[in-house]
């Protein structure tokens, strides 16, 4: 009676570390397939929010209008905004500084050189890490994902990491990467 107890117990215990969990073709049933092309997608969404942006930027600079991204909210929505937001004002920044004025209100001068001045400043750690990962994978050809890099750094600077990410990765490849904020590796 105890023997035919531990028996009915203990096969299928046995019976299920003899499962393979990969399924028979060696795949992971719990993998999302469709992970890759939402990221994809992400990209290019983001990728156009970035290209609308700098039109958008560049408009604005050659008008002399403030430099407002929010100006334009039909062009972006919640999870384009960073993108659009990066690309309007690297390209506004770009357009003003190449002429080599400020344009608008004297305060607003004021405010664009003092901008500028924080930018000379080294950033955090974190934004340089993430620079130094959007250029690393803008140079080897791969698609913008910061996501890719969850775990390589502190969660608790997520949107730091992102935002250096794609300066870096949307870097120009004539530019100076320590100027942007990251490091001088990838000239």
């Amino acid at each position: 009676m105890k023997s035919s107890l531990c028996i009915s117990l203990f096969v299928p215990l046995l019976l299920t570390q003899c499962v393979d969990t990969f399924g028979p073709n060696g795949a992971d049933p719990y993998a999302n397939p469709y992970r890759q092309d939402m990221r994809d997608q992400g990209s290019q969404m983001n990728g156009m929010a970035f290209e609308r942006g700098q039109q958008d930027g560049l408009a604005d600079a050659q008008q002399q209008q403030s430099q407002n991204y929010q100006r334009h909210p039909s062009r972006y929505d919640r999870n384009t905004e960073m993108a659009y937001r990066d690309g309007y004002n690297q390209r506004y920044s770009q357009t003003i500084n190449s002429r080599g004025e400020f344009g608008g209100s004297p305060n607003q001068g004021l405010a664009q050189q003092q901008g500028a001045a924080q930018q000379s400043l080294p950033r955090d750690p974190t934004y340089n890490q993430g620079y130094d990962y959007g250029l690393r994978d803008r140079t080897g050809g791969r698609a913008a994902d910061p996501a890719a890099q969850v775990g390589r750094y502190d969660p608790r600077y997520r949107s730091s990491f992102e935002r250096g990410y794609y300066d870096g990765y949307n870097s120009s490849s004539s530019g100076n990467a320590s100027d942007a904020g990251g490091s001088s590796w990838f000239r």
